[in-house]
């Protein structure tokens, strides 16, 4: 049955019932304080008195720079996608209307000598398209749909995907994760434990896209045992860009568990909202 595989994140197969919270990016603002004209006099000299002496002025607030509004924009719009990918309710839709409204007001504020500036336009249509489709999900009441356009040509150069961070749990990321099988197609929440070897997902989640089970292997949990698991073929795994075919998994739990199977060969840097993988 080959080595075991380690997923120290979930204890002893339905011990975990995480909770999942949101997050959210304050849009930059810029101000600039213009100042007062100079009057020239030639027929006096005039002096000031300390006691009379004008103010020093604030220093200017510092701006924002092009390159963030521009990186801002996109993780907006990779936000999007992911809350359409799990969209179930009317509310769901009109807040990834909301992230797509934002990500489209960033782009557009990318000035004419920004070298992306031709790139931010173009995107900010495609999200204008984008934000038509969730407004027509929160008119017409759907709640599942398939996803918008993937963001995945806008990543920077060298990334291979960045991927939200939906929330925490004991410290490890927990991400929104598409799964396709048999079955079709439908997004959970996993978590994202760099040291987790293979991928587990709950019997639930099999269920649902329609996993078979082909075999077993055997697992290692936290408190040192080994436990003998069913394990099957997803056809497609997807998150933020990234996506494998027929990943092997094993099936067991209460919380599934991305392992390094996924992402592996790829440098990881994660952040308070984001995690990045780097080609």
């Amino acid at each position: 049955m080959g080595k075991p595989w380690a997923m120290t994140r979930w204890l002893m197969l339905g011990a975990l019932a995480w909770g999942v919270g949101g997050c959210g990016l304050p849009l930059p603002g810029l101000s600039t304080t213009p100042e007062a004209p100079v009057e020239e006099t030639s027929q006096a000299v005039l002096s000031v008195q300390p006691s009379e002496a004008p103010a020093p002025q604030a220093a200017p607030a510092p701006q924002a720079t092009q390159t963030d509004t521009f990186r801002e924009a996109v993780n907006r719009a990779t936000s999007a996608v992911a809350i359409g990918q799990s969209a179930q309710s009317t509310e769901d839709w009109q807040l990834a209307a909301s992230r797509w409204q934002q990500a489209i007001a960033l782009m557009e504020q990318v000035p004419n000598n920004n070298p992306r500036h031709g790139l931010a336009q173009t995107k900010a249509q495609e999200y204008k398209q984008n934000l038509a489709a969730a407004q027509r999900r929160v008119t017409e009441g759907i709640i599942t749909a398939p996803a918008p356009a993937p963001v995945a040509s806008t990543l920077p150069a060298g990334l291979a995907a960045q991927i939200p961070i939906q929330g925490r749990q004991g410290g490890t990321p927990v991400v929104t994760v598409t799964l396709k099988g048999a079955s079709g197609a439908q997004s959970f929440m996993m978590l994202f434990d760099t040291g987790a070897t293979g991928t587990l997902i709950t019997p639930e989640m099999a269920q649902a896209v329609g996993v078979v089970v082909v075999g077993q292997t055997q697992a290692r949990i936290a408190d040192g045992s080994v436990v003998t698991l069913p394990i099957g073929y997803v056809d497609a795994v997807e998150l933020g860009g990234l996506r494998r075919e027929k990943v092997k998994v094993a099936i067991g739990g209460s919380y599934g568990l991305l392992g390094q199977d996924i992402y592996g060969e790829y440098g990881i840097a994660i952040g308070s909202h984001l995690i990045n993988l780097h080609k």
